[in-house]
């Protein structure tokens, strides 16, 4: 059935050399949507796809782990790659929408979970660690970003301040484990997901992010946590 689905898509035509690895990324989107995988479900195996898609090894493992990362397959060692499976008591899946996209859509809505708790965290840690200057830093920043939002009318530029905050935690791995998350985050949305940087209002991001700042340099860690936990939590209710 694959070989068959392999030469109807005529993968090897389509891959192009310069993103080689994307196109193969993109070809084993559409073995989950055309072949209707479910979670849980197994890949074929390395074998099989190195064959139907005539890529090497290398660029096949460099796909999965692009997969990976997203969150929409697991590799157990000894027996292969899988679809995640979803939790029970998981959000509902869109029955109308690809099985991709909803798997996409659940990841994202966990990795900004994990980022919520950690922002939250950060918070806390800035009103702790960071001096007057680095307060002053934060309020240019944000200035510059509601400057970039009125020039493009997007909220493009805004993932700048949210590391920023990072870095004023203090803390280096504060700084590192968030770049990771927001990097990821960053990526998916880029890439798959654009509903969901389309549904961010300019101007109720700029109010939020001005609530935070100010919390802030009144040094008002509780307050500050709480803007923060709010201003993430409105994308956390839009992908459930």
């Amino acid at each position: 059935m694959l070989k068959e689905f392999s030469e109807n898509m005529n993968f090897s035509s389509r891959i192009s050399r310069p993103l080689l690895y994307q196109e193969v990324v993109n070809a084993l989107y559409q073995i989950i949507d055309e072949q209707k995988l479910q979670p849980g479900a197994q890949f074929p195996s390395e074998r099989e796809l190195i064959e139907q898609l005539g890529v090497s090894r290398n660029v096949l493992r460099e796909a999965f782990h692009v997969l990976e990362q997203r969150g929409i397959i697991v590799s157990h060692q000894g027996k292969g790659r899988f679809l995640r499976s979803l939790p029970s008591n998981g959000p509902q899946q869109d029955k109308y929408a690809q099985m991709s996209k909803n798997l996409e859509r659940y990841s994202l809505r966990e990795a900004y979970e994990v980022r919520q708790v950690l922002e939250e965290k950060a918070m806390e840690l800035i009103v702790r660690n960071a001096s007057d200057e680095d307060l002053q830093e934060l309020e240019a920043a944000y200035g510059r970003m509601v400057q970039k939002f009125q020039e493009t009318g997007t909220t493009v530029g805004e993932f700048d301040l949210h590391r920023l905050y990072a870095k004023k935690t203090g803390s280096m791995f504060m700084e590192q484990t968030l770049d990771i998350v927001l990097c990821t985050i960053l990526e998916m949305m880029q890439t798959t997901s654009h509903d969901v940087l389309d549904m961010h209002n300019v101007e109720l991001e700029a109010k939020e992010h001005r609530q935070i700042v100010d919390a802030l340099k009144q040094r008002d860690a509780e307050k500050a946590k709480r803007f923060m936990f709010d201003h993430i939590q409105g994308t956390i209710d839009y992908l459930k």
